[in-house]
């Protein structure tokens, strides 16, 4: 039997203890109930899964997200990245027994909390093909494609400076609402887009899109807000401890 790891809670009355599953969850991946592992006041979301079944594809990511929101719905959730598998639930105890201490204290950071994500896109003109060097006409050729590389690059450099302002002028406007902002990590962004993504009070929320509507309003720049999330972003990398070894 495995066990496929949704998110980390703590533990309330309302969960009737290890085992059972949280009221109001919705089936988990492949259609398998969702049920919590207790274990020194925290709660590990699991489902049964067979590992055939795990290969990434929209149903499946869709459940796994559904899971994780409406557990977030109403308290704080430490989300666990898709794929975090475990061979027998007494792995997911020690998971939970090991590092429960830094779980409980990153909950307790996320606790009231919600992410909120804008992504900027701005227009940058099609780079046309670089000349092919050393071709027949020799040195104009070589001339050429010099040319129009380090205009390129001079291109490069002005969009990636107009991209750095417009970020500057998002968190001016939207960091003191948030309490903490996280830029985009991970693959490397394309020219002209970049992502923040800021860990915002549920109550703050409406404040934080109308902060967000009047900066829309004056940049240049495409904004897209998008939110609320649970707080994908606001978590370590190495939070995953997949139990397979």
């Amino acid at each position: 039997m495995t066990f496929l790891l949704y998110g980390i809670v703590f533990s309330e009355s309302r969960d009737r203890g290890s085992g059972h599953p949280p009221p109001g969850l919705p089936p988990g991946v492949g259609g398998a109930p969702v049920r919590l592992i207790v274990e020194g006041g925290l709660g590990a979301a699991v489902s049964w899964i067979e590992p055939p079944d795990l290969t990434p594809n929209v149903a499946r990511a869709l459940s796994y997200a559904g899971v994780v929101e409406a557990l977030h719905a109403d308290r704080a959730v430490l989300p666990m990245r898709y794929g975090c598998l475990f061979e027998e639930e007494r792995q997911v105890v020690e998971l939970l027994a090991v590092h429960g201490q830094q779980y409980a204290a990153v909950l307790r950071g996320l606790d009231g909390c919600v992410e909120m994500g804008v992504r900027v896109l701005l227009a940058t003109e099609s780079s046309s093909p670089l000349p092919s060097f050393g071709s027949e006409s020799g040195g104009a050729s070589g001339r050429a494609y010099l040319t129009a590389r380090a205009a390129r690059h001079a291109r490069a450099e002005e969009v990636a400076g107009a991209l750095a302002a417009v970020v500057a002028r998002l968190r001016a406007a939207l960091d003191g609402l948030a309490e903490r902002t996280e830029a985009g990590r991970g693959v490397r962004a394309a020219p002209g887009l970049s992502s923040l993504y800021f860990l915002v009070k549920r109550g703050t929320v409406e404040s934080f899109r109308r902060a967000f509507q009047r900066i829309e309003r004056m940049e240049p720049a495409r904004l897209l807000l998008s939110g609320p999330w649970p707080p994908y972003n606001f978590v370590a990398p190495e939070r995953d401890g997949n139990g397979r070894g």
